[in-house]
Order: C-alpha cells, then structure tokens, then sequence
C-alpha cells in the first residue's frame, strides 16, 4: 500500500477514545511524515469509511478501541501475539476487503507504550531518526513511500521492564540552554525529552535534579501530568525519596513549617512524614517508580562516620516501614501494586549486606517487591551483582549506569568518553546476573551522549540481538547508527569515514578521560607513545576537515547560501557539526595541546628552542577550543546555546575547581650555537660540551623488532650550526653524515642485518657527532638474530628496560570446558583486545576453561610477567577478583588482581581511583624462565578481561609510558 505516491497521501486516523498521550504522538509521526514528503498530513479523530479512495493509517490500543474488538470479532485480525504483553505492537498492512476501496496500515499497541512505539517504528520506516529533534538530523525527502507485507512485524516485549536514562550534573550546560530556550525546565522542554525518550524505545526518566523540581517547574504540576500522558515511568534518583525532589526541602523546610527544619528522621519524624505524604498524594496516582529509604542532604552519608553499622540499618528500616505505610495509605493498599525501588549507592550497599555481626536489609522482609537498584563504581564498572540465590527474588533488580558522573577521582561532564564495547561488555554481564527490570543510565547533559544513549537503550529493548550472545558487534552497530543519522547525505564511502572519526576519537577518549588528561598523561618521547597518539589525533581531525569541507561545498553548491549561513543556520550541517564534527576535533584538539604542552616542558627542560614552537601549539589549540564551543552555540541559529559549556580541560582536583590549561614554556635562545643530541625515544640529552658532554646508549637494536633508531639533533641558540657523523661500523646506516641544524635535525640509524650475519656476540658500534664547538659519543649496541627468531612474534627482547606485549587475542591455543570458555573481545579497553570467559555467571572450578601464550626467552633467569586487565571491580561481597595463572608446568596459582582493601566506587580507595583513570589493573609477577619457549595459560576463575601480558627480564623498572608497547593493530580493529 502506499503511503505516499503520484500525490496521493494515506490519511492517519485515530479513535476519540485512545489515550491522549497516543493522539500527541500521532500527531508527531504527522509531522515526520511531512518532513519526508513534504505534504501536510493530518491526523482525523475517527475511523476511515469502507468508501473512501484514500488509504488509511489507523492507530490503537487494546482496550481503549472499540475498532480493534470489532475487527478481531469479525475475523479480519489476530491480536492474540499482543493481548497482555507489555509494550509490544503489531505493525500490519490489511489490503482492501470486501467493499473496501483502500488498504490500511493497522498499528495497534498492547497497551499505551506499545502504540507509541509502533507509530514511531513508522518514523523509522520512513527514515526519521530518533534524533531529528534533538541532535537536528533531518530525514532525506522522499516522493513515494509504499509498504508491502514484508513490512508487517509483531514486536516482542522489550527484554528490560524499565529502560531510561538520567539528566544530571546539567550546570553550567544543560541548565543554561533550558533557561535560554525554554524558560528553565519546563513541560515545553520535557516535551522534547519524553519524545526522544520513546523513539529510543525507552520509558523511564530520572529528571533533572540539581536546581529543579520537576512537580513544580513545569510551571506547577505539568511535567508531571505530561509525562504520565505520554506513558513516561517517573522516579527520582537515588536520594529522593517518595515523589519529592531535592531541591523541594530547601523550598519548604523551617522552623514553623509542618515539614520541621532536621532532613533527619529520628529528630524530625513527624515533619519528614508529612512531607513524604504529601509528595504521595500528589503524585502518587501517576505512572511512578518509588524510590525508597533516604540518604543524608546533598546525597551525603546518612547519619555520619561515626554512626556504626547495625545505627545505619535500624535507621533505614524505621524510615522503610514509615514509607511502605505511607504508601499503603496514599497510594494502593497492596504494595505489589505499587512499583517502588531501594537505590543500593555507595554506603548504602553495606547496609544492604550487613556483616557477620550485623543482618542488612537484603532478606528484610519488609523490602519484598521492591526493585533493589545496584551501581556500577561510576565508571562503567561492575560491582556486587545478585548471587544465584537471589537473582530472581520478588522485585528483581535494576542498574543505575554512567556515561558522566561528577565525582572523584576525576569528574567527567564533557563529550562521549565510553566505547561501546566496554558498554556491552558490563550491561551484558549485568544483565546475565539476572538485572533484567529497571536499567537507567546518567547521560549528563544528554548531550553530546547520542550514540551510547542510543545503544544503551537499544540493548536494553532488544537484548536477544544486541547482547551476550551478538559479540564484537558495536563497531556494526556504529556504522548502522551512522546510516540512520547522515544516510540522506553521506555516500558509502563518506559514512566509513564518519566511523572511522567517531569510533576513533571515541577510543581515545575512553582510554584516557579528557578532564584527567594532562601534560604528563602520555610520555613526550617513551616508546614513541606520544607520537603515534599525535598522528591518530590528526588522522582523525583530517578526515573530520575531509568531511567538513565536502560537506560544506555540497551545500553550497545545492544552496547558494554563503558558508558563514551554512554554518549557522543550515539543519544539516547542524547535526553533522554536533554528533561529529564538534566532539571529535574538539578531543583531538584538546589531546594535541596536553601532547604539545608534554614536548613543550621537556624540551625548554632542555635547551631546545624548539620548545617555543610547541608553546605556540599549545595557544593555537586553547583558541581552537573556544572557536570550536563559540560554533557549537551559533549552530541551527543558536538552538544549542549553552549546551557545550562545561569545563574539562587540566581538572586539578576532582571538580573543575583551579583547572588549568598547560602552562606554556619558553626558551630565550643562546647567544650563540648550542647542539643538544637526544635519542627521539628518550628523555637522556647531552650538549656536548668538553666539560659536562656524557655518553649516550642506544640499546634499541637488541630488540628483534626493531629495525631503526633516530637521533635529534636540536639547537638551543640563535644562530645556526654544522655538524659531521663519524660511524666505525658497517653494521649501521647513518641517513646523513652531515647536516646544518637551525631549529632541529634528525638522524636516522638502520640496521643492517647482512653486516651483522655471523656475529654471536652483541656487537657496539661507536658514532661521534662533532661541530666546531662540541662533540657527541653515542654507543649502539645490536644483536643479530637469526631468522626463527625474528619470525617469532612473541621473543622476549634483550633489552633491560623494555620488553615484550603479547595482546590477549595472541593466544596459542584456547581450550573450552564443561562450564564454558574464553571469547576474544575486539576491539576492548585500553589496547586492542581482550579475552574473557562466558557464562560470566558460571562457577569455575579447577576444570576451568583456558588461554594458553607461549613466549621465546632469550636466556635462563628471572623474568617479570605483568599480567594487564580490566579495571574492573569484585561481584560478590567476599571481595575476590581472581585470576588463575600456570607456568610452564608449575602448579596453577589464583593470585588477586586488586588489593585486599580494594572497593570499587569509594574515593577512599586510591587503587580503584588510579586503576580506573589509567583504564587498566596491573598484576605483576616473577617467574624463572629456561632459555626458548615458554609458556602461561590462564585459567577463568572471577569475571576478569585480560587484555595484555608484559614480560621483561627482572631487574630494572620499566621505562615509563602511559601506553608503553604500542599494539601493532591498534586503532585499526
């Protein structure tokens, strides 16, 4: 049937009896009709006659439809795939019958939900984005529109009950835009948010909270209503108790008033009970999840460090049974009715478990029914989950997840910082542990947060496609989620590229937050780590520009508009700039000035007047990020002003306070030549001068891998200098032997392999690098290795101070058990892959599955084996995150991976902090080790992701880096 063709047009009816919220959708799948074609489609309170020519779109729900009762009686429908589901819809097109002179495209709900998302299934159909308000991505426009029965589809219920997200830390960004385009947060803005919320497929919302009041900014009770019109589940977060808001108390409290003054229960029973009844009575009849208990003001402990354990759970318990009876009261008698949720967030958690000599709340019986609300450690990592005991109790359970948080260590507010891999990876493993009724994610500001809002939600609603057994496909998810967006106008070819951009600075992101990114995060020369992260940056802000430009000169072309319009008021331009261009050259941006300000520090340390060209860099980038935030806010004339506002750049502490940009050095130049000789890898120098010159060592070459070696050769004054290079072995290639240096010269050395064939010892060759005013010695020594050995991926060097990575998927062989087995994850975390084993949930004994690496020693002794994993978190109270370790043949071993005192989540915790800024956990352990292959095999035993081994001759510390071996593949999964 068609939709729309040879200028004929489907009209949408709808019954007066359907829901309000339905008729308000209907009206809104209107408009998406006619952004595509163009016509004004309208939506008719009624049903079409079998007469009519024209075809028709009729919407209904289930009980609310004297059509769908009739049309199942008379036999013209089946809607028995949809009766007593929860928000599932049956999507059908019904070809004339008898008499009819039209065909119907019959979309019918379950219930409220379900109907809403099957009319925006049509959005989606039609090619309308969830986004196309909220990130201004327009659909392509479209003459004819036909469906056929191939496009009939009956959903299935959504795999999570309750699927939302949070709007929280919205100052300065958030809060700023809906105070300049809305008047605060008001029902004309949450109007806008609901709506992105079911086109998500999601239906729950914790409102924004810091300076607002959602019952009452509406103005007064109309974001409440409209969400229950809509069919918006509402709760408050974790520290708002029955319906009330935050900042509601500070509204109403005092000394006369019926509230009392003390936001604490046992001096102010009376007044906090009144003040939770009346927040029941007054919202209590709307659609709502209760959130239960009381934290203490300003989401603090409740009663303080000095209260003990067994004070903490009478004091919940008391506030509990007040709560349960108040809702008793106001609400429905029968509390399973009534959905209701214990938000188990940090010191809560402990009250919930008790000790050996305190019981907690977990078997109270008072909490039956309530939905027991865990979080992860605000970093996207697990903590306790349910124990096979109690996975499936009476309330289940829900996760509240980060994709920001404002907190220590280290807040993060700004654009996207978490792949979706590691996304998967933890709401998979939350899911698999039974967390299956309420799922709600801190999205911040919301945005820049579209695609992990998006996947989130997705893998929430449809987890048989999405989830634990659809693995390594986010990168598919990304590029589907890219043609949804930019489909209309990007090509193939461009959409690879706005993948590779948004994939990518992703990655960087997640691997080190952009607020905790400093000058010194990334080595300036070590293992050239800061190099390779300069040239993704730049790669990526290349083809960002690529597009950029491409973009802008088709517009032109199509428009005639000038670029400076384009830019401010083109809606297409507009959503490229927020959902691509702006997060990813704003990131890359700001790495490059915290890589310049690195080089910047250490080459003014010493003497280089390159440093000022990198003091340069670093001002160039701080007026980059204003031009960038200044076009964020003039995009679609100005709709997003405000919303990209957040600090996030040198946070010194764990807020914004005293953040600082990289201080920029400068070298006031010699008044004379000045040579300074410094292997590009190292932070060693010498000026050679006759007093203070030192010998350089370069040891690179008894690596197998390494093939070449660089020398800079810089200047420190202000007048230019020559220089020759004198070498005493044919071994190594110099790529010039003279050269004038003003700002800075490079020597390239190679080895050659021919010249050191025979040779079984390490051979030095001695290289001078002389002016007329000082004179460099560089010793290099080198190893020749036959050809097994520079075939094998997996030699330990002999190096003292580097040594070898062996990513996880470089495994030699995998073995799977009763119980189950390893699964590479790619790409994953830090580097470039992890391994993990499912069933996540199953109890590994000694017949456990296993990764076996095998590694060649170039010699008998002691080695250190650095075993590198997830920064994840214990799932069980006993506090274990065990791995088991073989080597060779030696018995297995299940050694921690954390501390004894480790708690994910706690600022206390210093280990936690470190581990989930550097993105990984180090183990470190000392193994003899017999000349040639080797072996470890890592056994599965707590759900642990490994993602590197290191191993290095034991003796001296490891060269610092934050990266250190840069994996061979990385970046280019």
């Amino acid at each position: 049937m068609y939709i729309a063709e040879n200028g004929q047009y489907a009209k949408l009816y709808i019954e007066e009896s359907a829901y309000s919220g339905v008729k308000k959708i209907a009206s809104k799948v209107a408009e998406d009709l006619k952004k595509v074609t163009d016509h004004e489609f309208t939506v008719e309170y009624g049903l079409p006659k079998d007469t009519d020519k024209i075809n028709a779109i009729v919407i209904a729900t289930l009980g609310k439809s004297a059509y769908l009762e009739s049309m199942e009686q008379a036999g013209k429908v089946e809607l028995s795939a949809i009766r007593g589901k929860r928000e599932v819809y049956d999507f059908r097109v019904l070809e004339p019958a008898n008499g009819e002179s039209h065909a119907t495209l019959l979309i019918a709900g379950s219930d409220k939900r379900g109907t809403i998302y099957g009319l925006f299934h049509l959005s989606e159909i039609i090619g309308v984005s969830p986004w196309v308000w909220f990130a201004d991505v327009m659909p392509a426009h479209k003459d004819v529109i036909t469906l056929t029965q191939e496009d009939n589809k009956t959903s299935k219920e959504p795999s999570v009950k309750y699927r939302g997200f949070f709007i929280n830390d919205e100052w300065p960004s958030f809060g700023n835009w809906t105070f300049r385009h809305f008047g605060g947060f008001t029902a004309q803005m949450y109007d806008k948010v609901f709506e992105l919320l079911l086109r998500l497929k999601g239906n729950y919302l914790w409102p924004a909270m810091w300076t607002s009041s959602f019952s009452l900014d509406g103005p007064g009770f109309d974001n409440a209503k409209l969400a229950d019109e809509y069919g918006i589940v509402m709760s408050n977060s974790h520290h708002e108790p029955c319906l009330r808001h935050s900042e509601e108390w500070d509204l109403v409290r005092g000394e006369d008033s019926i509230y009392g003054n003390a936001w604490n229960y046992d001096r102010n029973k009376e007044g906090l009970t009144n003040y939770w009844r009346d927040g029941l009575k007054r919202n209590g009849k709307l659609e709502n999840i209760i959130t239960m208990g009381m934290r203490g003001e300003r989401d603090s402990e409740i009663l303080g460090h000095s209260a003990t354990l067994k004070e903490n759970i009478d004091y919940l318990k008391e506030v509990i049974t007040t709560q349960n009876q108040l809702i008793k009261e106001c609400v429905n008698k029968d509390l399973d009715q009534v959905p209701r949720m214990l938000a188990l967030y940090k010191e809560v958690e402990a009250y919930f478990h008790g000790d050996e000599n305190t019981q907690g709340l977990k078997d109270w019986k008072e909490l039956d029914g309530v939905t027991f609300m865990l979080c992860e450690d605000n970093f996207g990592n697990m903590r306790t989950l349910p124990t096979k005991e109690n996975r499936d109790r009476k309330g289940g359970w829900g996760m509240y997840y980060h994709f920001d948080y404002h907190g220590d260590p280290v807040s993060y507010e700004w654009v996207n910082s978490t792949h979706l891999s590691k996304v998967w990876e933890q709401m998979c493993e939350a899911y698999d542990y039974g967390i299956r009724d309420i799922w709600v994610v801190n999205v911040g500001d919301l945005k820049p947060q579209e695609l992990p809002l998006s996947y989130f939600l997705d893998l929430a609603y449809d987890f048989d496609k999405w989830g634990t057994l659809s693995p390594n496909k986010t990168g598919e998810y990304t590029k589907e989620w890219i043609c949804t967006q930019f489909g209309a106008f990007f090509n193939e070819e461009e959409q690879n590229k706005l993948y590779q951009v948004m994939d990518g600075y992703t990655r960087l992101n997640s691997i080190r937050k952009p607020e905790a990114l400093y000058v010194d995060t990334y080595h300036p020369v070590h293992y050239g780590e800061a190099q390779w992260l300069w040239n993704q940056s730049e790669r990526i802000m290349q083809l960002a520009d690529e597009l950029e430009q491409n973009l802008l000169e088709r517009l032109e072309k199509e428009t005639g508009d000038t670029l400076i319009h384009i830019k401010d008021k083109n809606v297409t331009y507009a959503s490229f700039y927020e959902l691509i261009y702006y997060p990813a050259a704003a990131s890359m941006n700001q790495i490059q000035m915290q890589l310049s300000g690195g080089r910047n520090l250490l080459y003014a340390k010493q003497g280089r007047i390159e440093a000022n060209e990198y003091a340069a860099k670093i001002a160039k980038c701080i007026q980059r990020e204003k031009e960038l935030q200044e076009q964020y806010h003039k995009v679609a004339e100005g709709k997003w002003d405000g919303m990209m506002m957040s600090e996030h750049v040198g946070f010194v502490h764990w807020n914004d306070e005293e953040c600082t940009y990289p201080l920029q050095c400068y070298v006031t130049p010699a008044n004379k030549p000045r040579m300074i000789v410094s292997p590009t890898c190292e932070e060693e120098y010498t000026m050679g001068g006759d007093w203070t010159r030192k010998t350089l060592y370069l040891e690179d070459f008894l690596n197998p891998k390494c093939r070449e070696v660089s020398l800079d050769i810089a200047n420190g004054g202000r007048i230019p200098f020559t220089y020759t290079v004198e070498c005493d072995a044919k071994w190594l290639v110099l790529s010039q032997r003279k050269g004038e240096v003003t700002v800075k010269d490079q020597l390239l050395l190679t080895l050659d392999r021919e010249e050191l064939s025979g040779k079984k010892e390490i051979q030095t060759a001695h290289l001078c690098i002389k002016t007329d005013f000082a004179r460099v010695n560089v010793e290099i020594q080198a190893y020749y290795f036959e050809d097994d050995i520079l075939q094998d991926k997996h030699y330990v060097p002999l190096t003292e101070s580097v040594g070898l990575a062996i990513e996880a998927d470089e495994y030699e062989s995998s073995k799977a058990a009763r119980e189950g087995e390893f699964q590479v994850l790619i790409p994953y975390g830090k580097y470039h892959a992890g391994v993990k084993a499912y069933p996540v949930t199953a109890e590994y004994t000694q017949n456990a599955p296993s990764v076996t690496y095998k590694m060649t020693l170039p010699q008998d002794g002691e080695y250190e084996i650095i075993l590198q994993t997830a920064p994840l978190s214990p799932v069980t109270i006993e506090n274990h995150l065990r791995i088991g370790v073989q080597w060779n043949e030696e018995p297995v071993e299940y050694p921690e991976t954390i501390g004894k005192d480790y708690k994910g989540g706690a600022p206390s915790c210093k280990e936690w902090g470190q581990g989930v800024l550097d993105q990984i956990h180090n183990l470190s352990l000392h193994k003899n080790g017999k000349k040639g292959s080797n072996t470890i095999t890592i056994y599965a035993c707590d759900p642990f992701v490994l993602e590197r081994i290191l191993v290095k001759k034991a003796g001296k510390e490891w060269k610092k880096g934050y990266l250190g071996i840069i994996p061979d593949l990385f970046g280019q999964e």
